[in-house]
């Protein structure tokens, strides 16, 4: 029988075994049975007399999904004002219910970036200019990160599901950053702030917690004018600003990366000064390495970073987190072991050298994506188990 009995113009049994089984062949005519809605043959009575009624309501179905109410009830004709619309007034109805729905994502992941502005920016401070200037950077690694790449299932770290649509599949609200106030009541009035995310080709998701006392950001901006006067008079480059900065302390963060089960792993990286005197500049340069994570670990210097970062993208692999192919992974792990050889045995120049040619490779996103590079030196695989190449 057709599968589209409910269609205007009548019910069409095409299936010779359904008529035989019903006793119900050729009319008088010797001409095919056609079943009419009027003149229906005992299978498509049966059919039509058991068909679930499949009910259109946009609440009803977002409920089910979501899992706050039990199984919608069966029945056997119009149950609600959506069910009674003609197919016209239906398809009419559910388009515009697509593109509310459509809009109803992109506010919300919008808003994701609107929440994250707003956290960052309650941790300025009406007295310091400067330090204030320093988390508008953050704000922009936030924002950059964010627009970097397309949210999908498999780069995100947070998902909302928007509204359900009948006969149309379940639709995301995604952010590939996550900005959170993670402040409890014991951290005795600091605020912390959890930003999290993955590294755009390994896969591997970071959090880094911004610890801010608002208490010793006061009492900075109580006397930051006497500080920069003093500091003006030494020929120490910002010395003085400098110390006392560090030691009040008022801004400082931690940093965490994914272990094989799951689990937070403490990263001991500390940008130093090199990225700017104050903090929220450390915060700002640090969200934008971690997210290029892979590429920041070429550095000599970002040994810890190196440090246990072959294995963790080997985990986000395996749990289909990173965008990296086998052969891809394999060069970088090469190109780590190359550099943390060659700062122990090699002139700083050399090194410098030998880096500048693998991010010149590296750089490529078709290097070593279908198979193994080919300046690497495999020799070692004759005689163990993987233990990497070398570069050349």
């Amino acid at each position: 029988m057709n599968e589209d009995n409910n269609e205007s113009g009548g019910w069409a049994c095409v299936s010779l075994e359904e008529r035989a089984l019903f006793g119900e062949g050729r009319d008088e005519h010797r001409s095919p049975h056609e079943c009419t809605k009027e003149d229906m043959c005992s299978w498509c009575t049966m059919k039509e007399e058991t068909k679930v009624h499949e009910c259109r309501n946009p609440d009803l179905v977002s409920m089910a999904l979501s899992g706050l109410s039990g199984p919608v009830e069966e029945k056997q004709g119009p149950c609600c004002k959506f069910c009674e619309m003609s197919e016209e007034e239906w398809e009419a109805h559910r388009e515009m219910m697509l593109l509310e729905r459509e809009d109803q994502r992109q506010s919300e992941e919008k808003k994701y970036l609107e929440d994250g502005i707003a956290l960052l920016g309650s941790l300025k401070n009406p007295g310091l200019d400067a330090h204030n200037k320093s988390i508008d950077m953050c704000i922009a690694s936030l924002t950059d990160i964010f627009n970097s790449d397309e949210p999908n299932y498999q780069n995100c770290i947070y998902t909302t599901t928007i509204a359900s649509v009948v006969n149309s599949p379940v639709v995301y609200a995604r952010s590939i950053i996550c900005v959170r106030d993670i402040t409890r009541d014991h951290h005795d009035g600091e605020k912390r702030i959890g930003i999290s995310f993955r590294g755009k080709e390994s896969g591997i998701c970071y959090r880094v917690e911004i610890i801010y006392s608002p208490t010793r950001a006061d009492n900075l901006a109580s006397r930051i004018d006497e500080v920069l006067d003093a500091n003006s008079s030494y020929p120490v480059s910002d010395g003085v600003l400098r110390g006392f900065i560090k030691a009040t302390e008022f801004l400082k963060f931690q940093v965490c990366r994914t272990g094989n089960d799951g689990e937070w792993d403490h990263l001991c990286i500390d940008p130093g000064a090199d990225f700017g005197l104050w903090p929220g500049d450390s915060v700002a340069a640090l969200l934008m390495c971690l997210h290029d994570d892979l590429t920041t670990a070429l550095e000599p210097a970002m040994y810890t970073l190196r440090g246990g970062l072959p294995e963790a993208s080997k985990m986000a692999f395996l749990k289909g987190e990173s965008k990296l192919s086998i052969h891809r992974l394999m060069a970088y792990e090469i190109a780590y072991k190359s550099i943390g050889e060659a700062t122990s045995s090699m002139p700083t120049d050399d090194v410098l050298a030998l880096v500048s040619r693998i991010k010149e490779k590296l750089s490529d996103p078709d290097y070593a994506r279908e198979g193994p590079p080919a300046e690497v030196d495999y020799g070692l695989l004759e005689d163990e188990a993987w233990e990497g190449g070398h570069w050349q």
